[in-house]
């Protein structure tokens, strides 16, 4: 026995935040990466952003826990067919997340019928969201894809390198894998 080996250390854990509205995230890695379908075999384009948890009023579900600052969110940049669940019918998986960061990232949606651009819908709370108008469908804004985004789909990496987003956070529980946290969905950011 020894001095050196008689002295003990705190052990620290760390763990997901608990679920939580408006979190304020830095993104520190984007690339390009791409989804195998498996309906049709073919390769889909898809974004993978890692993100950095930059919010002092996050918590964990233990208080002595130190957070996982570390969320990865992959989601695709376009259309891709997938088999519903409940029908077995095919139906084309649309782009969220790209409209959510559209939306986040302070960028007008645009709506379209027969290829026409129409005026959205302004709710009471001032969001912009599709008019009632059949037939009506979302495109991305050519102005946020052209600047986050080069013509192959890949990241322009400059533009979202240190950027500042908002999202939904939620914790995803897994035996196998351990508890981890998962962007629900990206914000505005909140009006101080």
């Amino acid at each position: 026995m020894s001095r050196y080996t008689d002295e003990q250390d705190d052990v620290q854990f760390s763990e997901p935040i608990v679920a939580q509205k408006g979190v304020k995230l830095k993104v520190s890695f984007v690339e390009k990466t791409v989804w195998k379908n498996k309906v049709d075999g073919k390769e889909y384009d898809a974004c993978k952003l890692t993100l950095q948890i930059d919010d002092s009023s996050v918590k964990t579900e233990h208080a002595d826990a130190k957070p996982k600052l570390i969320i990865e969110d992959q989601f695709n940049i376009e259309r891709y067919p997938y088999l519903d669940k409940n029908t077995g019918e095919q139906k084309m998986l649309g782009k969220i997340k790209l409209y959510q960061l559209e939306t986040a990232l302070g960028f007008e949606p645009v709506f379209k019928v027969n290829g026409e651009v129409v005026a959205p819908y302004i709710t009471r709370t001032g969001n912009k969201v599709a008019p009632k108008i059949e037939g009506v469908k979302r495109s991305v804004n050519e102005k946020f894809f052209d600047a986050y985004y080069n013509q192959d789909g890949s990241p322009t990496i400059d533009n979202w390198i240190d950027k500042t987003i908002y999202a939904d956070v939620q914790v995803e529980v897994s035996e196998q894998f351990g508890n981890k946290n998962v962007i629900a969905r990206y914000v505005k950011a909140p009006l101080v």
